[in-house]
């Protein structure tokens, strides 16, 4: 019975640290966000998002990583990013590249902090749409 109680005790302390652990890394990802009303459909991965408000924050310590959702929640996608080149500019923002009348997320500013680039080539951006069509 006493090594039951020890096992608990430690499972608690392990539970524990673990949520002072995340509870310290979601305020730290908080602070990389931009939000954004976007007016038109766009694609993120294979994923196609409807016009709305958008969320990006960080998913990872090393922002290589980044969550996209809708404000109401309805949608969201992880995708993973370059550093950008820098273009001197304090607006947050989303940077769209258009193929084949589709508008695809390519790069995100945020006001403060490292610009994220998504690598887009044409050969990409195609078999993204063929995965799109086959849904």
């Amino acid at each position: 019975m006493r090594d039951r109680r020890v096992m608990v005790k430690a499972a608690l302390m392990t539970l524990a640290a673990a949520f002072i652990v995340v509870g310290g890394a979601a305020s730290a990802l908080a602070d990389e966000l931009i939000v954004v009303k976007v007016p038109f459909a766009f694609i993120v991965g294979d994923r196609q998002m409807p016009a709305g408000d958008y969320m990006i924050t960080e998913a990872t310590n090393d922002s290589s990583v980044l969550w996209i959702s809708s404000r109401d929640g309805g949608q969201a996608v992880c995708v993973l990013t370059i550093p950008a080149d820098h273009d001197q500019t304090t607006r947050a923002s989303l940077v769209f590249d258009k193929f084949e009348n589709h508008y695809f997320l390519a790069r995100m500013v945020p006001a403060a902090g490292t610009e994220r680039e998504i690598v887009l080539t044409p050969a990409r951006m195609e078999g993204e749409l063929k995965v799109l069509a086959a849904d």
